[in-house]
């Protein structure tokens, strides 16, 4: 049976009880922790909850209070008394305990906490420890990024070969879509992306982090900016759904990153919102306006020589 774990107010996640018995063991989680499962009425301190046996340096802190009628298909909604006598633990996310969960288990957790419950996970994300973590979480997920990228240009080069030796030949729009590039080419391309794309994250959290304190966004360092977009870029799990996968998962990426500043630097959505998307526009209006310029010329290049 699944427990809940709840920590200042924020969920945790659900574990079982083996899980539970040696996250406390092994300091993951804490007696002040609160706990709950189906069948219970209130939360419980992990102190007072059945079945777990807390270490013995450890002594029991009971937490008293009412947490009002049980739901069904969820936790009871914590009292106020019971989350502030908790303290703020930053130890997530899943990733952070590959050693103890197992790399698959680890990757997919943070998946499930980014993707889908980022309020809840982002508050209790590591902000400082060093880049080595959550930089190997990013190349992780380009390199994931990578293999269908590969394997769509293999079928798209193949599906235009059959149709050229079929005597079709719409090359236009099946090499617009592939590049015309053979597939050995896409492989050296990609492979020269995924370590150029790692170290574009470093250069995006800067700027992201300069635009946020301009509007006095920041409480933390640039390390924690750059850790809310490496955990962010779980959304490239998605590259693996054909077609929309990659547009799915931009607009989930930024979804993710702005909540994560938020709750991470503890400020507005807005001032997040506009730190992330800011640099983007400034980037768009350039390329306009390049490409204005361009067209600019060539006509009036063309207009003069009519002339």
């Amino acid at each position: 049976m699944k427990i809940w774990i709840n920590r200042a107010g924020q969920n945790v996640g659900t574990f079982t009880l083996e899980e539970v018995q040696n996250g406390l063991n092994e300091g993951r989680f804490v007696p002040t922790d609160l706990a709950w499962q189906e069948g219970m009425e209130t939360w419980k301190p992990l102190s007072e909850f059945p079945g777990v046996h807390l270490p013995p340096p450890l002594e029991p802190t009971p937490t008293g209070g009412s947490l009002g009628p049980l739901q069904p298909d969820s936790p009871p909604p914590l009292s106020a008394q019971l989350i502030t006598a908790q303290t703020e633990v930053e130890d997530g996310p899943p990733w952070e305990h590959r050693k103890e969960l197992g790399l698959v288990k680890a990757l997919v957790q943070t998946w499930k906490d980014v993707l889908f419950r980022p309020v809840s996970s982002f508050p209790q994300m590591r902000t400082s420890g060093g880049f080595t973590s959550p930089l190997l979480f990013d190349l992780t997920m380009w390199a994931l990024w990578a293999i269908p990228s590969i394997i769509y240009s293999i079928v798209t080069s193949g599906a235009l070969a059959l149709t050229n030796a079929t005597g079709s030949r719409p090359e236009t729009s099946m090499q617009g879509f592939s590049g015309g590039l053979p597939p050995v080419f896409t492989v050296i391309l990609v492979g020269i992306m995924v370590p150029v794309e790692v170290g574009m994250t470093f250069i995006s959290a800067g700027i992201i982090h300069l635009c946020l304190s301009l509007f006095k966004g920041t409480s933390k360092s640039y390390e924690a900016t750059y850790r809310v977009l490496c955990y962010s870029s779980s959304a490239l799990i998605f590259a693996f759904v054909p077609c929309v996968g990659s547009s799915v998962g931009g607009i989930w990426a930024l979804v993710a990153t702005i909540i994560g500043l938020s709750k991470v630097h503890k400020t507005e959505g807005w001032r997040a919102g506009v730190a992330v998307l800011l640099p983007v526009f400034v980037c768009a209006a350039i390329g306009f306006a390049l490409y204005a310029g361009v067209i600019f010329y060539l006509v009036a290049g063309h207009n003069h020589a009519q002339v």
